[in-house]
């Protein structure tokens, strides 16, 4: 079951996925327009600091969450196959892994399945077997 309520279903998966995305790209990408590049300048400390925490607390609960659900194995698994798949469209010529800016890009990406995968498993387990996940403390 998705939050609040609703029916998990692939939409979910896309909308985690663009979530994931946009924080990881958000955090640093080669093409130099991203938080990273931004500290880098010489003014806005206070908000560059305002903004630094918010990604801190995005990446705890996404690190945190995918740990917990999926684990060593779930992150190794998804981060393979993710791999894989880069080298299958590189050998098709479909993508240029010799740059080091779409290598870069694959990897940032891959990050992003992996969180994907980490926040999703909870919906789609539940949806494939009926079985509800709740945390206990």
């Amino acid at each position: 079951m998705a939050m609040g309520g609703g029916r998990f279903d692939y939409t979910s998966v896309v909308i985690r996925f663009l979530f994931s995305l946009f924080f990881v790209l958000a955090t640093y990408n080669p093409s130099g327009v991203s938080y990273f590049h931004w500290v880098l300048s010489a003014s806005d400390l206070p908000l560059k600091l305002l903004v630094g925490l918010i990604l801190v607390g995005v990446y705890a609960i996404l690190i945190i969450s995918t740990w917990r659900m999926i684990g060593w194995f779930g992150v190794s698994l998804v981060a393979t196959t993710c791999a894989t798949a880069g080298w299958v469209l590189w050998e098709l010529g479909v993508v240029d892994l010799g740059s080091l800016s779409a290598f870069s890009t694959s990897v940032l990406v891959m990050l992003a399945v992996v969180f994907t995968a980490g926040i999703s498993y909870s919906g789609a387990h539940t949806r494939l077997t009926g079985i509800l996940h709740i945390e206990n403390k």
